[in-house]
């Protein structure tokens, strides 16, 4: 449950740190449905960018879970 409530803080914080810039903001998002990943983004530098981070995020978690057996 705190995991859950760190996640809606780091999301709202970032939600309103995005608010308050004056710049052009870019997003980039991944959806996962069980082996489908969608991947969205408002430019090709930005999708690109959620696609790597998820790359990384899939090897770490194999990783851990292959040290939690």
């Amino acid at each position: 449950m705190d995991f859950i409530f760190a996640g809606f803080i780091l999301l709202m914080v970032g939600l309103s740190m995005i608010t308050l810039s004056s710049a052009n903001p870019e997003f980039g998002g991944i959806i996962l449905i069980g082996p489908i990943p969608i991947i969205f983004g408002t430019s090709v530098n930005a999708t690109v960018s959620a696609a790597l981070i998820g790359i990384v995020l899939l090897f770490f978690l194999l990783g851990l879970a292959r040290i939690m057996r």
